[in-house]
């Protein structure tokens, strides 16, 4: 199972405490396939980076299931909004408040608050959105919910709309370490949090950072307070210093004195009356009682609060008198010690004052596969930007990779070193994991090939996968019965659906092909990669072959016969083909455009399906003309604009021969043709057929593929002139 854990303070951290940052969710999310349970137990951090995990998750191209462990405060409800699900065990909290910022860029102008606001409303509004999605609210009412710093237990953030489930059956963890004294109505059970908390930086610069804006700050002048006399006596004021990083910042003092040129002392050197040498102090501020001396001491008292607090929780989760708990704390026991001198009985807890930061529940052995696995896949295609396990397995060759699978350490011998190497991991005792990471890298390989490739029968046919190999029906557009008048009484009548739905089959095909052992033992991956490429592509353009000969089948080329009409898919009598050919011009196409909006369903009374044409097929002989009738021109007359401009799409095939010309319409709409695949099995894939010999590895590639007519409603063809 995938899982993630966002454990601490979203960023960075301000107390000393764990964190996870975007950067560390993104590297994470990449070592992923399939759906992942992300478990969040934080008190909030910064906005922007709220933001940034919130879109990283959002990103994931499989399900995300979001789980609230303890509580998702500020920027972390924020990322509880990327999932799918989103799940909150009994006594967990989420709160949603609006963005905050004490300190703005710049000397503290109008001009410098005004874009501070502008930037915070940006902020919210951009949260707001995103909350009024999940709830499926209006964004104001988001933002009222905002304003009034909201705290939410499960069934309140379910009956809110901000989570799908609340579960009764588990209990929340303690939560997350934090200073949630910054926020303005925070419970008094998450003051008790706070408390323990070693405040390590002043409460207005906190918020600065949670906002994403970092303050400036500016260095206390040392010694007596400086007295005010004239401009040319007078000392230079202190620079003023911006701290360089988010640390600094959060380790400046919130009581910085910043000394700017008096206007006054100027006036005063010009005024005879005025006494130079007057002694007026300038009293210094007082500092703050949060302020931190000494970064360096470490606050005692507030460890052990924080001790304290992770006792309280494990006692009241356990059921444990308060006695219990005084006893535990006063000899000094931690969580850990307490749960094993109880023999281990809290399977579930994880208490933690200073939670884990972002980290992968993850097998060793899974993370060793993978890792090779993606090293394999980036080496064949040549791709040098490398993140997670594999990163780590670069390096490798595929005899080094094949030993460590199999269990090896130390340094592969050169030559019959790598021969050794290679034999063990693919013999056919072998318990190494090597032939099926190979397998699946070539496979996926082969994938990214066959998918690059662009066969044109996907633009004009609709896409159905099927379950089996069996003969698969598949209904007309025109199968449904129309609606009839319901009666006075209330009656519906009934209705049927044609019997004549046309039949699909799944067929396979595969061939056979060999990895030399001297591309394997040289770790030959440009020769190997160029092996799949290559079969990537010509299973590609071996299903458009396929389809085409099926689309062309029959006399005179006019496609498969239908079992509803009994008749082949172009023909007279159904209207779908032309009775004179033409060559492509307006008037023989418009002729086409008013054969297929006359179309109707099965039955006589059907309404009309007013079908249009959306694709204009032709082959190498017709490619110019199509161009030219779709070519926008500057018509000087209202007559001779061109109406083909936007609503056509040429589609061109070297399989259609001759001067033939087809129009059809959407395949998403009226589909004449379809192909699909065995469902989960897309494509090619590849499967090793022997053990390691003399001859290399042997593989067999194979595809399940299918094509065929659906219906002749959607399309038109012309033999051309």
């Amino acid at each position: 199972m995938n899982e993630l854990l966002l454990y601490g303070s979203v960023g960075q951290s301000f107390w000393d405490e764990e964190h996870f940052t975007p950067a560390q969710v993104r590297a994470d999310l990449k070592t992923f396939t399939g759906p992942v349970t992300i478990r969040i137990n934080s008190g909030g951090g910064i906005a922007t980076d709220g933001q940034a995990i919130y879109t990283a998750l959002k990103d994931y191209p499989d399900a995300i299931h979001v789980v609230i462990d303890g509580i998702a405060a500020s920027a972390a409800s924020l990322i509880a909004m990327a999932g799918d699900t989103i799940t909150m065990p009994i006594g967990s909290i989420m709160m949603i408040h609006d963005p905050a910022n004490w300190f703005v860029e710049g000397r503290g102008t109008e001009a410098d608050h005004l874009r501070s606001a502008a930037n915070l409303r940006t902020l919210s509004n951009a949260y707001a959105k995103i909350y009024a999605a999940r709830a499926d609210i209006p964004v104001e009412e988001a933002r009222e919910i905002m304003r009034a710093e909201t705290y939410l237990d499960g069934a309140e953030a379910l009956a809110a709309g901000f989570a799908t489930s609340s579960d009764d059956e588990i209990e929340a963890t303690a939560f997350a370490a934090f200073d949630y004294g910054i926020y303005d109505h925070a419970p008094q059970g998450l003051m008790a949090v706070a408390g323990a908390r070693p405040r390590a930086a002043p409460r207005a610069k906190v918020l600065a950072m949670l906002a994403g804006t970092p303050p400036t700050t500016t260095t206390k002048p040392k010694g007596k307070p400086m007295a005010k006399t004239a401009a040319k006596t007078a000392p230079k004021a202190p620079a003023k210093t911006t701290a360089s990083t988010k640390e600094d910042q959060i380790e400046a003092e919130e009581d910085d004195l910043m000394v700017e040129d008096d206007p006054e002392a100027v006036d005063q050197e010009d005024d005879p009356t005025t006494d130079t040498t007057a002694d007026a102090e300038i009293d210094e501020p007082d500092a703050e009682e949060d302020e931190v001396e000494d970064d360096e001491v470490e606050d005692e008292p507030a460890v052990a609060r924080a001790a304290a607090v992770g006792v309280l929780a494990y006692c009241e989760r356990n059921n444990l008198p308060m006695a219990s708990a005084r006893s535990y704390i006063s000899r000094g026991l931690t969580v850990a010690q307490i749960n094993a001198e109880r023999g281990g009985k809290d399977k579930k807890v994880r208490i933690n004052p200073h939670g884990p930061s972002a980290r992968i529940t993850r097998d060793e052995v899974e993370t060793r596969r993978t890792g090779i696995e993606g090293a394999i896949v980036a080496r064949l295609s040549r791709d040098r930007m490398v993140n997670g396990p594999a990163r780590d397995y670069m390096a490798l060759s595929l005899p080094e990779m094949a030993a460590m699978s199999a269990g090896q350490r130390g340094r592969v011998q050169r030559g019959a070193g790598e021969l050794r190497a290679i034999e063990m991991a693919f013999g056919s005792h072998s318990v190494s994991d090597f032939p099926a990471i190979f397998e699946n890298a070539l496979n996926k390989r082969l994938s990214q090939a066959y998918q690059s490739a662009q066969p044109t029968y996907r633009a004009i046919a609709e896409r159905i996968d099927m379950s089996d190999f069996r003969p698969t029906p598949i209904a007309a557009i025109g199968d449904w019965p129309t609606l009839m008048p319901i009666g006075e009484g209330g009656e519906i009548k009934s209705g049927t659906v044609g019997d004549k739905s046309e039949i699909v089959a799944l067929a396979a095909y595969g061939r056979k092909f060999h990895i030399s052992r001297q591309m394997m033992v040289n770790d030959d991956l440009g020769a190997i990669d160029r092996l799949l490429s290559t079969r990537g592509r010509a299973v590609a353009a071996f299903e458009d072959q396929l389809f085409y000969a099926m689309l062309l089948a029959g006399a005179g080329s006019d496609g498969p016969t239908l079992r509803e009409t009994g008749r082949q898919v172009f023909n007279a009598s159904d209207k779908t083909k032309a009775a004179s050919a033409a060559a492509i011009t307006p008037a023989a196409v418009a002729k086409g455009f008013e054969a297929m909006m006359q179309r109707k369903g099965v039955g006589k009374d059907d309404p009309f399906l007013a079908i249009t044409p959306s694709i204009l097929l032709v082959g190498p002989q017709q490619l110019f003309a199509a161009q030219q009738l779709v070519a926008p021109i500057q018509a000087a007359q209202a007559d001779n604009v061109n109406p083909y401009v936007s609503a056509l799409q040429v589609v061109a095939s070297p399989y259609i021969t001759g001067n033939g010309w087809y129009l059809l319409a959407d395949p998403g709409s009226a589909p004449v043709f379809m192909y699909g695949y065995l469902q989960g099995e897309e494509g090619p894939r590849m499967r090793m057929d022997e053990p390691f010999g003399q001859q290399g590895l042997g593989y067999s590639v194979e595809l399940d593929f299918a094509s065929g007519a659906t219906d002749y409603r959607g399309g038109y063809k012309n033999a051309g002139g």
